[in-house]
């Protein structure tokens, strides 16, 4: 087992002034002290950068500011610029506005050691809290009706299961993950996929995170059963999401190598069923179980694909 090894941290901000030191300070507050912190700001307009340089000013070595700062990238691509630039052998993603609860890295990195093998992929529960942090939810699984057993290809490729901000990988992982995807939608969906077809995924349920939801975040907590009747009535916005997933798969094999034949071929017949009639559509996702958790998701699912 390897002894103390550094944890990188990556960081992408925009626009964070509110809530940005409160996370750094959670960062100083973990139990596991061997860490570093990379940040690559967005195109702030607000004082987000003065903030970052000035704990970058007090703590060279372990704060770093990416220097580009070019603005318009976004969540997705500004984390996997971030992973472009990363060097250590253990990664976690890090949002502006969270809370990390103490033992966070500790836990996660003691989980990665010990069943690191290959490409992997650890990810945990999250507490939901509002913007003054009062708890809505102690676990942000049940809130939205997620189950973390669901780790195979089938089940990642049509529905995230892993929230990037309590996301630990390791550097298999990370450098099988550092390619374009212009059709992703989410850095943490796209790397999790990733890891369900070439690595090993593993979840605690023990929640790290204190997951603040301030009306501001760019992917946030709905409640299951109320986001759901909402998705139900916008038929439209379903099937966009389809062709979104089949899209995004579609950059993941252009990216990444798939040495098992039979595999390939199920995915690309997975990425060109819009062609195909709706009766076979059907009857392709149910028979190789690419299917959602809930029995609402699956039924929307079913009934629009």
């Amino acid at each position: 087992m390897k002894l103390n090894p550094k944890v990188e941290i990556l960081m992408a901000t925009y626009n964070g002034e509110n809530y940005i030191e409160e996370q750094i300070e959670s960062l100083f507050n973990q139990t596991y002290q061997n860490w570093n912190l990379v940040i690559r700001d967005d195109g702030s307009k607000d004082k987000t950068l003065e903030i970052i340089q000035k704990y970058e000013n007090e703590y060279p070595n372990k704060i770093k500011l990416l220097k580009d700062n070019k603005g318009g990238l976004r969540a997705k691509d500004n984390f996997f610029e971030l992973l472009r630039n990363s060097k250590e052998n253990y990664v976690m993603f890090c949002d502006q506005d969270d809370i990390w609860l103490p033992n966070k890295i500790e836990i996660t990195l003691d989980k990665m050691l010990e069943i690191e093998n290959g490409p992997t992929l650890i990810h945990t529960d999250l507490k939901v809290v509002d913007k003054t942090l009062n708890i809505i939810s102690n676990s942000f699984w049940k809130f939205q009706n997620i189950d973390p057993n669901r780790k195979s290809h089938n089940y990642l490729i049509v529905q995230n299961n892993i929230t990037g901000c309590t996301v630990m990988i390791n550097r298999e992982l990370a450098d099988l993950s550092v390619g374009d995807f212009p059709n992703g939608i989410m850095h943490d969906w796209i790397i999790g996929i990733i890891a369900s077809l070439k690595g090993r995924i593993e979840y605690l349920t023990e929640p790290t995170i204190l997951y603040r939801q301030h009306g501001k975040n760019d992917v946030g907590a709905q409640e299951y059963y109320s986001s759901m009747l909402k998705k139900i009535k916008k038929s439209k916005e379903i099937k966009k999401n389809m062709y979104k997933v089949n899209n995004q798969l579609d950059n993941i094999l252009k990216v990444l190598y798939i040495e098992n034949e039979d595999l390939k071929k199920e995915l690309r017949q997975f990425i060109k069923l819009s062609q195909s009639n709706v009766y076979y559509r059907k009857y392709w996702i149910l028979k190789n179980n690419y299917l959602k958790i809930g029995l609402g998701r699956k039924i929307a699912q079913i009934i629009m694909y």
